[in-house]
Order: structure tokens, then sequence, then C-alpha cells
């Protein structure tokens, strides 16, 4: 059996907010629009081969880690690109908030650096190398 990696889903306050904001910094492009899935907006983004389904919030629904049903877990998602410092350079020019600049203190030797997006979602770019990958 083959699998392979199918989507984020992140629940936003703003969904159009959020939907801009990889469109920007990310060069995202909409490729799926629901005005009311079950009760709210929803989209889909593709970041090159990678897809986001962003929903708003429904009607009666709390968010955010005081509600009840909360699921702790999620830290961050990551993107891998093949040139970090110069992709780096390009999002701080489109106006990326970076926690941390590229450095090589990825797990497996890998080069990181982590984004700040909209609705405090934390964004990991990785330089592919090392034994987290299969490669050695």
């Amino acid at each position: 059996m083959r699998l392979s990696f199918d989507h984020v889903h992140i629940i936003c306050r703003d969904l159009e907010g959020m939907v801009a904001y990889f469109e920007k910094i990310f060069g995202g492009e909409v490729i799926y629009r629901e005005e009311n899935f079950h009760g709210a907006p929803n989209a889909v983004v593709r970041v090159g081969e990678a897809r986001l389904f962003l929903r708003g919030v429904r009607p009666g629904e709390s968010i955010g880690e005081n509600h009840a049903d909360a699921v702790m877990g999620l830290d961050h998602f990551s993107f891998a690109v093949d040139d970090i410092h110069g992709l780096a350079a390009q999002m701080k020019a489109a106006g990326a908030d970076f926690i941390r600049d590229p450095s090589p203190s990825g797990m497996g030797g890998r080069t990181t650096a982590y984004i700040r997006g909209p609705e405090d979602v934390r964004i990991e770019l990785s330089e592919r190398a090392g034994e987290t990958y299969g490669g050695g």
C-alpha cells in the first residue's frame, strides 16, 4: 500500500486573511472554494505540491486553547524547500514574520526556519538532508 500526504486543515477566524497570506507569502493558489460547507466558508490553497484546507468558524463553535474539546499536539507544519536562504529572503521582502531565521539546527542535519503566520500558525521551512528523509 502506498500512502502520501494529503493536506493540512486549519480552522481560522479570518478565512480571507489566511488565504491572502498563503497567496502573498508562499505564492499559493486557491483551487477550490465553498462558501457554506456545514455552516462555514472553506478554501483549498495549493502551495507547491501541498494543499491547505482552510475553514472558517462555524456558528456556535468555540475555538482556542480553553475550549473543552481542544486537541493538543499540533506544534507546526513544514514545507520542504530547496534553497532556504533564498526563499527566506523573498519571504521577508514580502512581509513574512520570521520567528527563527534559517539555521542548521533541524533534526537529522536539516537547515530550518520558522515563520509566524496569521492567527499564530507556526510554519517551518525545511531544507532536506540527513537521516530524517531516509537518505542518511
